[in-house]
């Protein structure tokens, strides 16, 4: 397994990695589906490597699944949706879920041929050059890791009407310390731990609002309106009012290539990872577009769902019992805590695949009790402690949900545009089918849209410095190679991106593809 980092015959020309000769080593088909990537670091003992091989499907399934957060998502959706795009709140999340799978499918091309524990930084630094591989990991770690931490905001939010229905009373920054207390926890366990633990509670979680949606369909819902096809409707809505719509609607699908963080965790990563990014996407994408229908159509009008608090809750409360209303806002807390933990599991994994190439030697730290990336933990532990402590000081907290989610939202738009412009480099440079490479442009066309209606004009004030925010964040990762040797050493002699050459570049990569 090590002859692939030692003896590879990669080098690097321009910015970017080159295969010389017509033939590269290559291990063996058994080794592949086990960690090409752990294999591409062979003096790294114990307490320097993850795990390999822990995770079947399903278990990597929930870290993408989690990362998204169906349930915390769909409590209050439709009713957001509504306020901006009328009643087809429906439409404008189906349209969203067929864009976003353009841009899933650059994440497929790669993870079917190399998969690590830096996701974006394996396999966009192998074809595209290491800088570009390290700003497109950069951002998406930092992405994660500020989610993570608007997520205990989010917890925090939805923790507070669900305890208060059993007497408990606490402040929202009382529960969202709680959350991060707990989700650092239980990141430091076990993958499988944590994996079992991120799948439980999103399952659990999605089992109850779809029971208390078929209720409500069952009863029919407004004036027996339940099966109507409003919600996928324009219903006279300009085009422009319901692209506004389609942007919000595709940061709810954001976080589908999770499970490219756990290639050297999983087992058989290049048969399991890609499908689990694909079905994960599917799945909330119709979990959530049939929830939001069933909720627009319980409802008399537009105008009242756009201002109701929880819609979901409420359409429960109605059609089925408060007690279950009860549960599903409990669902919602779990779901929202489920995906705090599977950000902060994501993101303690890019930076430990970035540490092992660049340092501190902090970073690089295993824990030999667990196998946790613990170094990296520690510090993405800080830095969503950071995100949260940035807006600690709002009395409520959908304003510091907002706040802190809105940089995220930002610079991830960033991250999928890298991965997209690398992925139309790498179909280039296989000389793939040419259907392939349009498909990639057409998920950039969609991502440029996107980000055309977010960023111009700026929003306005408080929001605006939340996108300064991210293009400071990205402008820092773009400077930082070159004006720290270290980080430029590292990733020019990285193993890990000679080892994502080999198998993607190679001759021999080909027939993969």
């Amino acid at each position: 397994m090590a002859g692939l980092a030692v003896a590879s015959p990669v080098i690097l020309r321009g910015g970017r990695w080159l295969v010389r000769g017509k033939r590269a080593p290559t291990l063996e088909p058994a080794a592949q589906d086990v960690s090409i990537a752990a294999a591409a670091y062979p003096d790294a003992g114990e307490t320097r490597r993850l795990r390999a091989g822990r995770l079947r499907f399903f278990r990597t399934i929930a870290e993408s699944v989690g990362v998204q957060g169906p349930t915390a998502g769909v409590v209050i959706a439709p009713a957001v949706l509504a306020s901006i795009s009328g009643g087809g709140t429906a439409l404008v999340e189906l349209v969203a879920a067929v864009a976003m799978g353009f841009v899933a499918y650059a994440f497929v091309i790669f993870t079917r041929g190399f998969n690590s524990a830096g996701s974006v930084y394996g396999f966009t630094g192998a074809v595209a050059g290491p800088v570009f591989g390290f700003v497109s990991a950069w951002a998406l770690m930092l992405v994660y890791a500020s989610f993570a931490g608007g997520l205990y905001a989010v917890t925090a939010d939805e923790a507070q009407p669900a305890f208060g229905t059993v007497g408990l009373h606490l402040s929202w920054q009382a529960y969202a310390i709680i959350a991060f207390v707990l989700v650092m926890a239980l990141a430091y366990l076990d993958i499988k731990i944590s994996a079992t633990v991120i799948l439980a509670l999103e399952g659990v979680s999605m089992l109850l609002v779809v029971t208390a949606c078929s209720i409500v369909l069952a009863k029919g819902g407004f004036h027996g309106h339940a099966f109507s096809s409003a919600p996928f409707r324009p219903g006279g809505v300009s085009l422009p009012v319901l692209g506004l719509g389609i942007v919000l609607s595709f940061s709810t699908f954001s976080g589908f290539e999770a499970a490219a963080t756990l290639g050297e965790e999983s087992r058989q990563p290049r048969r399991l990872i890609p499908p689990a990014i694909m079905a994960s996407l599917a799945v909330v994408a119709v979990f959530t577009i049939g929830v939001t229908a069933v909720v627009t159509n319980a409802y008399p009008s537009t105008t009242q769902l756009s201002a109701a608090a929880v819609p979901l809750v409420t359409v429960t409360d109605t059609f089925v019992a408060s007690w279950m209303g009860d549960l599903v806002n409990f669902g919602a807390v779990v779901s929202a805590f489920g995906a705090s933990l599977a950000c902060a599991v994501g993101a303690s994994r890019i930076l430990f695949a970035l540490g092992r190439d660049t340092g501190p030697a902090m970073l690089r730290r295993t824990s030999g009790l667990t196998g946790a990336p613990v170094g990296a933990l520690i510090w993405v532990g800080a830095g969503s402690l950071l995100t949260l402590l940035l807006f600690i000081a709002e009395p409520l907290a959908t304003r510091a949900v907002a706040l802190s989610l809105a940089y995220g939202a930002d610079l991830i738009i960033a991250a999928y545009i890298l991965v997209v412009i690398a992925a139309i480099i790498f179909t280039i440079r296989r000389r793939m089918a040419p259907v392939k490479t349009v498909i990639l442009l057409i998920g950039l066309a969609v991502l440029g849209y996107v980000a055309k209606n977010t960023f111009a004009p700026l929003p306005a004030a408080p929001f605006n410095w939340d996108v300064l925010a991210a293009g400071i964040t990205l402008a820092a990762g773009i400077v930082l190679p070159f004006a720290y040797p270290p980080v430029r050493r590292g990733i020019a002699n990285s193993p890990l991106l000679k080892a994502g050459a080999s198998a993607l570049l190679s001759s021999s990569a080909a027939s993969d593809q």
